[in-house]
């Protein structure tokens, strides 16, 4: 099992890798820089293959799609290199990647030709994202890697039965269109809009590993945790800071530490495709920042590009990553107006106060309109969640980075951040970052202590969901926490100076006394009893959860699914099963590829078949032998088979009860061996497959 986990890592790797690689150099972005972007750009060219093959009505295994991919990527990349080999000549001045010097110390190079990547930070770069790769491999081993049952596990959870099914769809049609997207797709559905750019990663990774769709899933989560996330934050910090090589160095204890970020995103929904939006963030803001900054008109053209392109591949993962980074890059524009990275002071005139303010007025107005408009009208409405908190409490769980109720505090982060927040007040080139903070602070303060339509307004493109919020506000404190981290270092070199068997060694002590720090902080768990309350320590308190829901013990167990694989041979191919999905059965098809009818937790009508053929076969399927309309409605739906994996009055049944009423599934629960239109084909326990045979 490990070698085909690690195996379903590389092909996701490759596949996020590969092509965008080749499209950032074809940007003539230097390596490193096409390295951190690719996700992106490979992302947005598999949803836009995926569309353009579906519409050919073009159905394929997932290997072509991801093989076109990169075909289009060699494709671009060859002819950016053939068009710079002919218009520039021998003699041409200088090339892209000038020495820093030049460009002031606002960033980092971007750019490089083609042949070379002589960047003086390339070195530097190579080395951090080594380091940041390896401190994010530690942490998820910890919270994830280590705290699964098997590699094939996954979250009980509602949104999971959802992800899942939708990459068994696609592997099922060979097709993989975001504009047809569905559970039921496989079913012949046309299927609607999703934003599936995540899902297809997952299909063409469980395409190479027998279509295992749960270990893809879990080699995609690995591959966003490990390196998508730590290498755009460390694009970030060293656009920012490329003086400070110990603020981009301490960036990597931060980059997956926070427990909303990205582990929130595994205990709550679960929220994937968010979490891969959020993970593409912070390498389309360094894009922004370099387009912004770059001294020449050809080199700002191709980040602008880039940032658009980057900035489409988030929202096709999920919207809200779109407008957590649009408050990033405008946060960056707000102040770079009154202050270039090489001014020593800020400059306010009154010309400046009016780009400003009409920047501000037209970020607003842009929220007002799409806060208006249809398609996101059941976005920014949909809830009411019931997730109001006292402001006290709101303001407490935001400074202990806990955010949520049953979430855990992490107060050497807390230290960091207000150390970071203090440093970039001190110097204000560094403002934007602590107006980012500042901006989705009061999103999510919004978001737990309003009600009604302000709430909406303020934190409705978010779902109004105070795990996506606190995530927001956790990736901007990232870069906050390096820069208190790597300022805190420097006060504590200082102190330590003055003990003489320490001169010349004092930076790389205080380094290790906080990482020994952080590592202790983050890692030894620990609880605090407020009353009825029990708060836990952040990372542990993730791992617990993880430990909980990706076992085989519950709700679906490893008993069940061996019964419903057997029950696959049994079944025809691509026959429908009825069943209640409480039992578990509602993950059968993302799992298993067993074809049930209802493949959401207490699904009362989530397939496309009509409420009434679904109430009938619910209620009342048990008299499918003397019922003319449930026989109708069966046919209808062309169900041939009945699972049931528990029994209800059983010792010990391991069901969820989620939106689940017994009344709406008694005419299947109540299905016996003895029920007449039913032949009992496989047994095992209180575990039962049923032909169903009551009509002609």
């Amino acid at each position: 099992m490990w070698f085909t986990l690690l195996f379903a890592v590389a092909v996701c790797i490759a596949v996020l890798y590969v092509p965008g690689y080749l499209v950032g150099r074809s940007l003539s972005f230097e390596r490193t820089v096409s390295l951190a972007v690719a996700p992106a750009f490979s992302l947005l060219a598999l949803v836009i293959l995926g569309v353009a093959f579906r519409m050919a009505g073009i159905s394929c295994h997932a290997l072509v799609l991801a093989g076109s991919a990169g075909a289009i990527g060699l494709i671009a990349f060859g002819l950016a290199y053939g068009i710079r080999r002919k218009s520039t000549p021998a003699t041409a001045a200088l090339p892209l990647n000038e020495p820093e010097k030049s460009r002031g110390r606002h960033a980092a190079p971007i750019n490089a030709t083609p042949e070379t990547d002589s960047a003086p930070s390339s070195r530097f770069t190579w080395q951090a994202f080594a380091l940041y790769a390896g401190v994010a491999l530690v942490v998820t081993a910890f919270v994830f890697l280590t705290a699964i049952d098997g590699f094939d596990s996954f979250a009980r959870k509602d949104d999971t039965t959802v992800h899942l099914s939708i990459v068994r769809a696609f592997l099922d049609t060979g097709t993989y269109s975001t504009l047809n997207s569905g559970s039921f797709v496989d079913q012949g559905t046309a299927g609607a809009y999703y934003p599936s750019a995540w899902h297809i990663v997952v299909a063409i990774a469980a395409s190479c590993v027998g279509g295992e769709v749960a270990v893809a899933t879990n080699a995609a989560t690995l591959a966003f945790t490990v390196a998508v996330l730590p290498l755009g934050m460390c694009l970030l910090l060293r656009t920012v800071f490329p003086n400070r090589r110990e603020v981009v160095l301490a960036g990597s204890l931060f980059a997956v530490s926070f427990a909303i970020l990205p582990w929130g995103f595994l205990t709550k929904g679960q929220l994937l495709p968010n979490m891969a939006a959020f993970a593409l963030i912070p390498a389309a803001i360094a894009l922004f920042i370099s387009a912004i900054e770059a001294n020449r008109r050809g080199e700002r053209a191709q980040c602008a590009v880039g940032a658009v392109l980057a900035l489409a591949s988030i929202a096709l993962c999920q919207p809200n990553g779109a407008f957590t980074c649009v408050i990033g890059m405008a946060s960056y524009a707000l102040c770079r107006i009154f202050r270039s990275p090489d001014d020593e002071r800020a400059t306010v005139t009154p010309k400046k106060i009016a780009c400003a303010a009409g920047l501000a007025a037209g970020a607003c107005a842009l929220w007002a309109i799409l806060y208006f408009a249809p398609p996101l009208r059941s976005v920014v409405t949909y809830g009411p969640w019931d997730t109001l908190l006292p402001f006290p409490e709101a303001v407490l769980s935001v400074l202990s980075f806990m955010y949520v109720k049953w979430g855990g505090i992490q107060p050497f982060l807390s230290v960091m951040v207000l150390f970071g927040l203090i440093a970039s007040l001190r110097n204000r080139r560094w403002l934007w970052l602590a107006v980012a903070y500042a901006v989705t602070l009061v999103i999510y303060m919004g978001n737990v202590c309003t009600d009604g339509v302000l709430r909406q307004v303020i934190s409705g493109f978010w779902y109004s969901d105070y795990y996506r919020t606190g995530a927001m506000n956790a990736l901007f404190a990232i870069p906050l926490a390096a820069l208190g981290f790597a300022w805190l270092m420097r006060l504590l070199g200082s102190a330590l100076s003055r003990l003489p068997k320490l001169k010349g060694r004092e930076s790389a002590c205080a380094a290790l006394v906080l990482t020994i720090a952080f590592a202790v902080c983050q890692a030894v768990p620990f609880q605090i009893s407020l009353g009825k309350r029990t708060i836990e320590n952040g990372l542990p308190a993730m791992r617990h959860q993880v430990v909980d829901l990706y076992s085989w013990d519950d709700i679906y167990t490893a008993e069940e699914r061996a019964f419903v694989q057997r029950a696959t041979g049994l079944v025809e191919k691509g026959a429908m099963v009825v069943n209640v999905p409480n039992d578990g059965t509602a993950w059968c098809y993302g799992t298993d590829g067993l074809s049930v009818l209802f493949r959401r937790t207490g699904d009362n009508g989530s397939n496309p078949f009509p409420s009434a053929t679904n109430e009938i076969i619910r209620t009342r399927l048990a008299n499918i032998s003397t019922d003319v309309e449930v026989q109708e409605a069966v046919r209808q739906v062309d169900a041939r088979y009945l699972i049931l994996l528990d029994d209800l009055a059983g010792d010990n049944p391991t069901v969820t009860d989620q939106r689940y009423e017994a009344a709406k599934w008694a005419g299947v629960e109540s299905v016996t061996p003895e029920t007449p239109g039913f032949t009992l084909l496989l047994s095992e326990g209180d575990m039962r497959l049923y032909e169903i045979n009551g009509f002609e």
